[in-house]
Formats: structure tokens, sequence, C-alpha cells
């Protein structure tokens, strides 16, 4: 997430932490649910490996010749859908659990993913309205986050080798979701949720696969390699809808 998105997260958080004292909250005596269940329709927009110049290095083999790659970074938007559980533990905390599953299994974007998340929300309520900051960390689970080098292959001795010698695992990293919600309650029972945050994620060193296109003049086409990523950690806009119910 760019430097942009990470001041909009820290003004929302500080919104919602300065605006909550103006909200007339229910007292604990006047709310007797303890208790949050949900669901919510989520879009994470995450970081991704993507290959931006390759510059060519000599060779007289009858094999691909070996490349120079630089790696940049692209977007791609996550569309999901999930389940949340929370506690209301006083007047003001929430303690929550939120599980998110990413369906697409594409492959340049690390496979199918499943997000974890494991926090309190912070802030005032009305019977109306409720304005909340969280923190919730957990983890992200990629299906195809990391590719292991095959023992069985016989690779051409060439760099960045090609996918074919590799086969795809899953890969789990640390996630931590900061921001704000603001909730609106239709009747006493029933809440309409939004979440707008930034997610954390930290991967540690892994290999993933990517687009090489020749460069200009090469006599070889379009390829899929892999390479080497290491350790990372990414800011990504994260933001949710979802229905509820008190009990």
């Amino acid at each position: 997430m760019s430097e942009k998105w990470s001041f909009a997260v820290i003004v929302l958080v500080s919104i919602v932490f300065i605006g909550a004292p103006q909200i007339g909250a229910q007292s604990a005596n006047d709310d007797p649910y303890k208790f949050e269940l949900g669901g919510q329709f989520t879009l994470l927009n995450l970081s991704a490996a993507k290959v931006v110049s390759t510059s060519p290095i000599p060779c007289f083999a009858p094999v691909p010749c070996p490349l120079g790659v630089t790696i940049g970074r692209s977007r791609e938007t996550e569309p999901g859908f999930g389940g949340r559980f929370g506690y209301r533990a006083g007047r003001y905390v929430t303690f929550e659990a939120e599980t998110n599953f990413f369906p697409r299994d594409r492959f340049f974007e690390d496979g199918r993913k499943v997000e974890g998340l494991f926090g309190a929300k912070v802030g005032k309520r009305s019977k109306k309205a409720g304005f909340f900051g969280k923190a919730r960390p957990g983890f992200l689970y990629a299906s195809k986050g990391d590719f292991q080098f095959r023992q069985d292959s016989a690779c051409p001795a060439i760099f960045p080798p090609p996918v074919g010698c590799f086969n795809s695992t899953g890969k789990t990293g640390f996630a931590l979701d900061v921001g704000g919600v603001v909730e609106l309650y239709p009747s006493r029972r029933t809440i309409v949720r939004f979440d707008a945050g930034d997610s954390i994620i930290h991967f540690s060193d892994r290999h993933v696969p990517v687009l090489i296109n020749p460069p200009t003049g090469a006599t070889f086409p379009s390829r899929v390699v892999v390479i080497a990523k290491p350790s990372e950690t990414t800011h990504n806009l994260q933001a949710s809808v979802g229905f509820g119910f008190r009990f």
C-alpha cells in the first residue's frame, strides 16, 4: 500500500478515537447483548511480484539464454468473503475473531488464500451507530505461496529456472489488520458494518513464478520462470461490508 493509503488509515483511526466521545453511548446496563455474529464481503488489494525489466546474458547453447531480471511490484484486488464472531467485553471493547476466504486460484498471485484475524475493536456506540478503531493480528495462508524445486526433474542449467522444475506449496505469513469500523444499527439486534484499513502482511523468504517477456531482438518466446523472493512486509488496503446479529 502506498504512503498515501497509510496516511489515510492513520487519519481514519484518529477520527474514530477523537469522534467517539461525541457519541452518546448506551450504558452497559442498557445493552444486554454481549455477542455478535456476522458475515462480510471483502476486497484485499494485494502486492504481487512482477518483472519490470530483463537483460540477456550472451550464450551459445541451443537453449534459452539466461537473463538478468529486475523485479518490481504489481497490485491485484482479491475479492473474498468470510465470517466474524465478537464478544463485547465492556462498554468500549469488543474482542473479535474473523476469517476470510479468497477463492481465485490464480497462478501468479499465490493461488487461493485464507485470512484469519484475532483482536479487538475499541470505540463507542449509540442506538443508531458505532465508531471504532481496530487492531487484529493473525495470518494469511496462500495455497501457491512458495515453489519448491522438484528433485525428480531434469532441468536445463539456465537462470532463472523454468517453472516446470518446481512444485507449488502453501505458505503462511503473519498479518496485522489496523484501521477503522463504522456500524449502523437498523434495529437493536442487527448490524450493518463497514471496515477499511491496512492489512500488513509479512512473508519470509520464498520462491514465486513470474512471466518473462523477451527483450527486443531476442529469439525465444515468453516463458514462466521461478525466482527467489526475499523476506518482505507489505501494506495492503482492505475494505469490507457486512451484516450481523447481536445476541
